[in-house]
């Protein structure tokens, strides 16, 4: 196949679970800070339970195999993480 991929770029996410399977919605805000409350969509992404779950342990390994080969730390600031409802543990 020679058709090329289209490319999205998004700078937050929005995350569904169901009984169906994991929507993933990437977004862009608004590159103007008086607009922050501006989104728009780029695209959305759907996937099984079974695809969810291998696609999140591939993408933790590769991002620590990252960290380790570049020996840097890919830090979220903690107020992220508690509006996230996450812990460093989580890690």
């Amino acid at each position: 196949m020679n058709e090329q991929l289209s490319e999205y770029y998004g700078d937050v996410f929005q995350l569904t679970t169901n009984v169906w399977g994991v929507s993933l919605v990437f977004s862009l805000t608004a590159p103007k800070p008086k607009e922050s409350a501006i989104v728009r969509d780029v695209c959305v992404v759907r996937i099984g339970h079974e695809t969810a779950k291998a696609l999140s342990m591939m993408l933790r390994q590769q991002l620590k195999n990252y960290e380790r080969d570049t020996q840097t730390s890919i830090n979220l600031p903690s107020k992220v993480m508690a509006d996230l409802g996450l812990a460093i543990e989580d890690w």
